[in-house]
């Protein structure tokens, strides 16, 4: 009877040490938080950007009257090919041709009083001039000798005083006809002076002036391409009437086209100019190249526009079409983790969990870019290390955890 007393004593000290050991062991799996972990690893950094744009000539004009006038040709057809100087439409010119008839008699003119001014008088003209001199002083001779015999008669109170007055005035007169036409015949002689041909140099050089920018008006009545290509587009037809800046047609060159692409600007510096580009039309592609980067955001998208040139020699694509573009960019190896791993609160550094130990180890990382739902990690981690990519925004730092299972995709 005492035996069985103390049979049952221990054997319910060891079923409440069971169940005490029991309730350990159950509480201790229960404070473990199970997540799931990825080796890390580095991948490549190859992406691949796609847009869209409209297709542009690679030069591009558009050609405008310089004169006005009613337009009594139109040459240009939309589509049709055009080389440099090529007649592209033109306005009435007889008005032109006038003003330029009228300027070539101007010049002819000013070119001869230019030339009679450097010879000088001809010999007639100086014999001309020698004569009237000759003539003027014979009647001062004779106005002299008048005048001294009326003094002589005035004297002796032979004539009246008016009498002799007369032949005063006529003395005067005869000599100042004299002084006159000897310097007449002196500028005739000697010939124009410097300041004299200086002036009708330059009114010869005026009228040269004059009939060049009427030849040069008159050559804007023709209007002409001032490069090769195509007609893309022509606003004007005969008998219109037209005034200067008057567009008439646009001309582009599409043996080459280009594209622009709104870049946005966090790529921007995986662009390069020589980079090649695939661009696609359909189920056709063609390997473009970049061939400008602008230099400034555009404000209303934040993106940077970057040119991509293709060649079109057959003119299969045109402008206006809308066509995409794919830009592949190779920058190496790096570590990308899914961007669920990374945590970031606000204010603070992003950080992530490790597993060391069967414990969440908290690690600031320093992150880069998004590739494919994936985060960069420029620093903080290292290859070959557990990171736990599911159930990290329920751990806190030194937590035990349970890994389920890994992900090394």
């Amino acid at each position: 009877m005492h035996y069985k007393k103390v049979y049952s004593i221990i054997l319910l000290v060891i079923m409440v040490t069971t169940l005490t050991a029991c309730s350990k062991t159950s509480n201790t799996s229960s404070n473990l938080k199970e997540v799931k972990v990825q080796m890390v690893k580095k991948e490549s950094g190859n992406k691949q950007s796609q847009l869209s744009g409209t297709l542009q000539p690679f030069q591009e004009a558009t050609v405008s009257f310089e004169v006005s006038g009613r337009i009594n040709s139109v040459n240009a057809q939309e589509g049709a090919s055009v080389n440099v100087n090529d007649i592209l439409a033109a306005v009435d010119s007889k008005d032109y041709e006038l003003q330029l008839q009228q300027a070539q008699a101007n010049v002819e003119k000013s070119q001869a009083a230019l030339s009679q001014t450097i010879k000088g008088a001809r010999s007639q003209e100086l014999a001309e001039a020698n004569l009237k001199l000759q003539q003027a002083e014979t009647d001062y001779s004779q106005a002299l000798t008048d005048f001294k015999r009326y003094e002589s008669l005035y004297k002796s109170g032979a004539i009246s005083q008016s009498d002799y007055e007369k032949s005063k005035n006529s003395l005067s007169a005869a000599k100042t006809n004299r002084d006159a036409t000897n310097q007449a015949y002196s500028l005739t002689a000697e010939g124009a002076t410097e300041e004299e041909k200086q002036q009708v140099n330059s009114t010869y050089a005026q009228a040269i002036y004059v009939k060049d920018q009427a030849q040069l008006t008159l050559s804007k009545t023709s209007l002409k391409s001032p490069l090769k290509g195509v007609v893309i587009s022509k606003s004007v037809s005969q008998g219109q009437l037209v005034s200067a800046g008057t567009a008439a047609c646009k001309i582009g060159n599409i043996d080459k086209l280009k594209v622009t692409l709104p870049v946005p600007d966090y790529e921007i510096s995986s662009w390069k100019t020589g980079d090649k580009v695939s661009v696609n039309l359909y189920n056709e592609s063609i390997d473009g190249q970049v061939t400008n980067i602008y230099s400034a955001t555009n404000e209303s998208t934040g993106s940077i526009n970057v040119e991509v040139t293709i060649d079109n020699e057959k003119h299969n694509w045109h402008p206006g079409q809308v066509v995409t573009c794919d830009h592949k960019t190779d920058s190496g190896t790096a570590i990308y983790v899914p961007k669920e791993a990374v945590i970031s609160s606000g204010s603070s550094n992003p950080y992530v969990f490790l597993l060391k130990n069967n414990k969440a180890v908290k690690t600031s990382v320093k992150i880069g870019e998004l590739k494919n739902n994936k985060l960069e990690i420029k620093s903080g981690i290292n290859e070959d290390e557990n990171l736990i990519i599911e159930g990290a925004d329920r751990l806190s730092n030194g937590d035990k955890v349970k890994a389920l299972g890994s992900d090394n995709k």
